[in-house]
């Protein structure tokens, strides 16, 4: 990988205590596009992603997405902001995962 600090980072920043911006969001009030399918490539879910209703409607008709599949979340974010240093369509874009009914959720989320 070499010396190379990632391109991305500053859109990055999990749950800093020390950021001036940092608070608690109220994950409740996000309208989540759910999504429980699983891939067995990071390509297939990459294909899925960008091809379909999560990246191309975040943001206009739902401001998060929810799945269980960690490449699908990944693919998302990725392509959310490859696009985000192109155009700007967001202002932040969030990633986090949660434990719910005893199941791993991964939530991307955009403002």
């Amino acid at each position: 990988m070499g010396d190379k600090q990632n391109t991305h980072s500053e859109y990055f920043f999990l749950k800093d205590t020390n950021h001036e911006e940092s608070q608690e969001i109220d994950l409740s009030k996000i309208n989540w596009f759910k999504e429980m399918i699983t891939f067995d490539t990071l390509r297939e879910a990459e294909h899925w992603v960008y091809n379909g209703d999560a990246y191309n409607k975040i943001g206009t008709e739902f401001d998060g997405y929810m799945t269980g599949d960690p490449k699908l979340a990944f693919s998302l974010v990725f392509h959310l902001v490859r696009e985000n240093r192109k155009n700007q369509r967001f202002s932040n874009i969030f990633a986090d995962e949660q434990l719910i009914d005893g199941k791993t959720l991964f939530m991307v989320w955009v403002e």
